[in-house]
């Protein structure tokens, strides 16, 4: 079982303050130990330089076979009185190691290293411990002409130096004790402005899995935390947004699969209505009449494939664009030029008064947009004039088509561009609008509506400036 994020960083900070506490405490006892033998030992030596000043003035007089002999008998009077004067023990040794005097009679300390180093002209010390007492041994020798000819030892009990140190172990174990106790307590609160986020966090994600997507985070934490939270509310935005689209998505697929199996119906039935009642005809002009029925509506369910086929296309990004420099009016001109026939079939004067623009676009695709619209102004809005015009500013170009037919209602507007939408008691628009507006979207424009009932209907086709293409 892994552990707990909480646990690992009390874990981690608990070893950590452990580690550094014990170096501090060590450092820091073995430093003032240090000091205190130091401050001893520069005593001793201040006490070592007196006595071997005494003894060389006292000594510098006598010839070197004398000096010897007035060494040992001096040796008792010195121990003495330096005895005395510094209340410590003093031992005087000859260069055999041999004790000459001491400063106390119930007591007997062997010859350590310091004597042989004393001997051999280098000041030493050594501590030793003697039953319960710690105590410090230092000597130093004695000279006479830069010969060694002695040495004098300083014997002091560190025994109240020690307890001081003892005192100080014991309070810094105290003090350590104390800071690791602390310590824990810092860190427990500190894991918590940690843990209890990411446990408010994990139990806003369980309810999000569970599938509540409302919920939000709100948290007050550090800098990282925020930054989690921001992220994840964020996310959750998203998300929401994202299965949105999805119903909808899948509700315009439900209407719109419900309007192809209607579209495709309507066909169908006559094609097989009109195929039966062949069978049973006898008169060649009702056969004739039935005949012309089923091409026409075979016609028109092959259009309605192909436009199909023509949306699917679009939205899997399989439908190439040729995106190159084209004049707009020109394409204007030319869809004028095909529907010619038909304005003057119905009686439609047409005012054009596009503006000269070269722009990056499909040429084919665009095409099929302006005639889609001029189409549906023929045959939906029973009007009388089309007037065709372009305004420009600083990111597109706007190509506008406006009639002064009947107009659209406003609720069917908002629906226009719905595939299959059918107004009522009129015919449908098919897919003609909807295949319009992916072409437009394709070239990073669009196509809107705008229309008022008896004031006529203007249609704006927007193409941006500087559209290089994907393709181009």
């Amino acid at each position: 079982m892994k552990n707990s994020i909480k646990s690992e960083i009390l874990f981690i900070n608990f070893a950590f303050a452990i580690l550094i506490l014990t170096i501090i405490f060590f450092v820091t006892l073995n430093t003032f130990q240090k000091n205190i033998i130091s401050i001893t030992v520069d005593r001793m030596t201040e006490y070592s330089q007196e006595t071997q000043i005494y003894f060389m003035n006292y000594l510098k007089d006598y010839e070197y076979k004398n000096v010897f002999d007035e060494f040992k008998k001096l040796s008792p009077f010195v121990s003495d009185y330096f005895s005395k004067k510094f209340n410590l023990y003093i031992e005087v040794y000859d260069i055999r190691k041999n004790l000459l005097s001491n400063a106390y009679n119930d007591e007997q300390y062997y010859v350590y290293q310091d004597i042989y180093y004393a001997i051999n002209g280098m000041k030493n010390y050594i501590i030793k411990s003697e039953e319960d007492k710690k105590i410090l041994f230092f000597s130093s020798p004695i000279f006479y002409n830069n010969e060694v000819i002695g040495a004098v030892r300083f014997i002091y009990p560190m025994n109240s130096e020690f307890a001081l140190i003892y005192k100080i172990k014991i309070t810094l174990v105290i003090i350590s004790i104390l800071a690791i106790f602390l310590s824990l307590i810092l860190n427990y609160f500190f894991s918590n402005t940690i843990t209890k986020p990411i446990e408010k966090l994990k139990y806003e994600t369980e309810k999000i899995a569970n599938g509540d997507l409302s919920t939000r985070i709100d948290i007050e934490s550090n800098e990282e935390i925020n930054s989690l939270v921001n992220s994840f509310n964020i996310m959750v935005e998203k998300l929401e947004h994202y299965i949105q689209s999805l119903n909808e998505e899948k509700e315009r697929q439900k209407i719109f699969t419900d309007n192809i199996t209607h579209e495709l119906k309507t066909p169908i039935t006559a094609i097989l209505g009109h195929a039966d009642l062949i069978q049973r005809l006898t008169n060649e002009e009702d056969k004739e009449i039935s005949l012309n029925y089923i091409i026409s509506e075979g016609n028109r369910l092959l259009k309605l494939v192909e436009e199909l086929l023509e949306i699917s296309r679009i939205n899997k990004d399989s439908l190439d664009f040729d995106f190159k420099n084209h004049n707009i009016k020109e394409l204007v001109e030319e869809c004028l030029g095909i529907l010619d026939p038909r304005f003057k079939k119905f009686g439609i004067m047409i005012n054009n008064d596009t503006k000269e623009k070269v722009l990056v676009f499909d040429y084919e695709k665009i095409k099929q947009v302006v005639l889609n619209v001029l189409d549906n102004a023929i045959v939906h809005s029973k009007c009388s004039e089309i007037k065709i015009t372009s305004e420009i500013d600083k990111d597109y170009y706007y190509l506008i088509i406006q009639d002064n037919g009947v107009g659209i209602d406003e609720k069917i507007q908002e629906r226009l561009f719905n595939p299959f939408f059918t107004p009522k008691k009129q015919r449908s628009f098919g897919l003609g609008l909807y295949i319009s507006k992916e072409i437009m979207k394709k070239h990073n424009g669009d196509i809107n509506v705008i229309s008022q009932i008896n004031k006529g209907t203007r249609v704006i086709l927007k193409l941006p400036l500087n559209f290089e293409g994907e393709y181009y």
